[in-house]
């Protein structure tokens, strides 16, 4: 069975915008393969409905709602696994986004707050949940990216861009 091979048995995920899309089916997959959750995301409704689907698979989930684009919401997240279970073996930074716009037309706020959005959420993330992770023998992080983080395309010079400096992050 593939689950076999994917056994996240006694394994704790963080999880970025999880109320729903990627995040939520990450947040579920992990729980069916065996591992507790702590999912993050604006909206708390959104979350509590993964966190009854994953409850529902017989493992817990923390639900943390915060403006994911700050530091302090990405402390609340890795505080909320520690307090909880102890422990920190995966981090999920798949927050990030942008809308499609003209080369032209980007205003330098937009491809700021693109880079930000896509970027520095997840060093944050990363940077606070490491020692953590370091603490219980280490463990993995998954950053989504876009492959318009390798190829161009017209209206996401922002994204792309963001994506890319994600790219590189991860190496």
């Amino acid at each position: 069975m593939i689950l076999d091979l994917f056994d996240l048995k006694g394994r704790v995920a963080i999880v970025t915008a999880a109320g729903r899309g990627i995040g939520a089916g990450i947040a579920r997959a992990y729980a069916e393969a065996g591992a507790d959750v702590v999912i993050g995301a604006r909206t708390e409704a959104q979350l509590q409905e993964v966190a009854d689907s994953v409850a529902s698979v017989g493992r817990r989930a923390v639900v943390v709602p915060g403006d994911l684009r700050t530091r302090e919401a990405m402390a609340a997240l890795v505080e909320a696994a520690s307090r909880e279970f102890g422990r920190i073996d995966i981090v999920v930074n798949n927050a990030g986004g942008s809308m499609p716009k003209a080369f032209l037309d980007l205003s330098e706020k937009s491809f700021n707050e693109s880079f930000s959005w896509n970027v520095t959420t997840a060093f944050n993330l990363t940077q606070l949940a490491v020692p953590r992770m370091l603490e219980s023998g280490g463990g993995s992080v998954i950053n989504i990216a876009s492959a318009a983080g390798r190829f161009s395309s017209r209206g996401f010079t922002g994204y792309g861009t963001a994506k890319a400096a994600l790219i590189h992050l991860t190496r």
